[in-house]
């Protein structure tokens, strides 16, 4: 069992590099990159976080709209809502659905507070790992890790639960010293009580997809973009002057002709008479000439600014008007329904990888309220549509259905999202 338990501990620690590098991505952390000098300052942590977008984007078109569950044929689905809202899964799940799409993986634990009612809770994927059946990829174990800190920050022990079919423990280990066995508990489901919500997007994909796999470099690249661009406004988009025909003086005395001491170093060169934030020039010489260059021109980072929000949308399938495209604005629902269509199509193929993982929690919750065994109860929860809604036309229509009679007033109420969670 300790065997078991450090080998789970050990592919937690490998996989966190991959979902530490994930996570500065989502938070724009991530330090500036492609440039060939060193960045400091403001500059140095610039980041145009498209990743935060593209995740959200498509979590926040997640929504449960009614949990339906079934113990033994009986009716449950009044109590399996009331336990979902007493969990606050209504609040909760945008966030593991974010974090999953992020960094790749997720974890839902199914137990009993201390109360004894059951509840569901939300794990990342920086303290939780799985063990899988090979053969049917069942969840044969699971652990939970976390460390304990005294007041200065520093690790005083390490905490690690393991979850099995048959029982939970609690383990502690102090320093660079042995698991030590602390507690165990009878677990009554015969099922491991972790459910995984891995974002699968090939089939032996064991740490999960994360879309900022793919925006990373196209995000550090836009950002490099802009960053130049700040720097260029700065430096070299305020117009110079020049002056042609006027005697320079110099600096031999020591003093320029505004009376500013020069440095030793420059002292006996010429210097202009001029000093740069003189409103007016004034000059004896009647041949002395004066002008103006152009100041920089930056529409050259616009270009590549739109060539890389090209990419961006075509991996990521955010429609234009989400990434400040404002010339591409739609001008009506329909039109925003349209544009939005490859982000919708999204949503739903992520509705259904993780779908099966949501309903597998909720059915091990109404087994421990029910004090049912697992495979007696049914769970079944049914998604809001993820396209964005033209109330007034889904209203329209579902009206229409209803006084053909294609509808029943109970159909027509769930299809508008009245009884939404």
């Amino acid at each position: 069992m300790i065997d078991q338990i450090e080998n789970m501990i050990q592919r937690l620690e490998l996989a966190q590099p991959v979902i530490e590098q994930r996570d500065r991505r989502y938070c724009g952390l991530q330090p500036l990159r492609y440039t060939s000098d060193e960045v400091k300052g403001d500059l140095k942590d610039f980041s145009v976080n498209i990743c935060r977008l593209a995740v959200n984007s498509v979590a926040e078109r997640i929504r449960p709209k009614r949990i339906h569950a079934e113990v033994g044929g009986q009716d449950f689905s009044e109590q399996a809502t009331q336990l979902w809202l007493n969990s606050n899964m209504d609040q909760v799940l945008q966030a593991v659905i974010a974090d999953t799409l992020a960094l790749g993986s997720s974890y839902l634990i199914t137990w009993t507070d201390r109360y004894g009612v059951p509840v569901i809770t939300a794990e990342s994927a920086k303290h939780v790992i799985t063990e899988h059946d090979p053969v049917n990829n069942e969840v044969t174990g699971a652990i939970k890790r976390w460390f304990e800190k005294d007041h200065l920050g520093s690790v005083v022990a390490e905490h690690v639960i393991y979850y099995g079919p048959d029982e939970i423990k609690h383990y502690i280990r102090s320093g660079q010293g042995k698991l030590q066995l602390q507690d165990t508990l009878f677990n009554p489901l015969g099922e491991v009580p972790v459910t995984p919500l891995i974002n699968y997007d090939r089939i032996a994909d064991e740490q999960g997809h994360s879309v900022i796999d793919d925006l990373g470099k196209l995000v550090d690249a836009l950002s490099k973009i802009l960053s130049d661009m700040i720097v260029a406004s700065e430096s070299v988009a305020r117009p110079k002057r020049w002056a042609a025909g006027v005697e320079l003086e110099d600096s031999a005395d020591g003093f320029t002709a505004d009376g500013l001491e020069v440095d030793s170093a420059t002292e006996g060169q010429a210097v202009s008479p001029f000093a740069d934030s003189n409103a007016m020039w004034t000059v004896e010489s009647p041949d002395a000439k004066f002008g103006q260059l152009e100041g920089a021109n930056l529409n050259g980072y616009r270009t590549a600014v739109d060539l890389i929000l090209q990419q961006i949308m075509a991996v990521s399938a955010l429609p234009a008007h989400m990434v400040g495209v404002t010339t591409s604005t739609p001008a009506s629902a329909d039109a925003i329904r349209a544009a939005e269509a490859s982000l919708t199509a999204r949503a739903e193929s992520r509705i259904k990888v993780l779908g099966l993982g949501v309903e597998k929690a909720v059915r091990l919750m109404v087994a421990i309220a029910a004090e049912s065994e697992v495979h007696n109860v049914r769970a079944n929860i049914t998604w809001a549509n993820p396209a964005t809604r033209s109330i007034a036309q889904e209203a329209d229509a579902v009206t229409k259905l209803l006084s053909f009679g294609v509808l029943t007033v109970d159909e027509a109420r769930e299809k508008i999202g009245v009884d939404t969670l």
